[in-house]
């Protein structure tokens, strides 16, 4: 009983640091749900340097299935270059030759089409510089409606409508009679 006293000195050991695992837990959680709701499928298309876009109160979101791009002196298919404007300007009246030649390619990359692409025709969106003619943007469309490429979007820059002002009508969206 001599070394059991009350009195008897214990060791004093140095306090230990502990972590929280609660609190961490619960800042990934909230860190994780931010992440997953905030990196879903954006509906944005990427926009070439080159390119400035109109601006628009439009609704609609463009699809980004294919990309023709209208820029001040070429245009493109994606990512590759396909003709200079000024020899489309030369004969805006006519198809244009190298496009045609390219959407034939884009749709033999996609195989048989599906009955919703047979009926209403595939889809592409445009996106042209703001001070490009009426004229090229047409012979764009006409060529792509030849080859098959009916539902036409062009990308615009998305502005917010001017509440007073007169009601706008949605155009972003074009479906050309095939």
């Amino acid at each position: 009983m001599i070394g059991q006293s009350v009195f008897v000195p214990r060791e004093n050991k140095p306090p230990q640091a502990r972590l929280s695992l609660i609190a961490l837990m619960d800042i990934f959680t909230i860190l994780v749900f931010f992440l997953l709701l905030n990196s879903g499928d954006s509906q944005t298309i990427e926009q070439a340097k080159f390119v400035k876009l109109p601006d628009s109160s439009s609704g609609k979101a463009p699809h980004a299935d294919l990309l023709i791009k209208i820029g001040e002196y070429q245009l493109w298919l994606g990512d590759e270059q396909v003709i200079d404007l000024d020899a489309i300007l030369a004969a805006p009246e006519e198809f244009i030759e190298p496009l045609q030649a390219r959407l034939t390619a884009h749709k033999e990359k996609l195989g048989e089409l599906n009955a919703y692409q047979q009926e209403n025709g595939l889809s592409l969106t445009i996106m042209g510089h703001k001070d490009t003619s009426y004229d090229l943007i047409k012979s764009v469309m006409q060529t792509c409606r030849q080859q098959g490429f009916r539902n036409i979007s062009l990308a615009v820059n998305r502005v917010a409508a001017d509440v007073q002002a007169a009601p706008v009508f949605d155009t972003a969206s074009i479906t050309a009679g095939g």
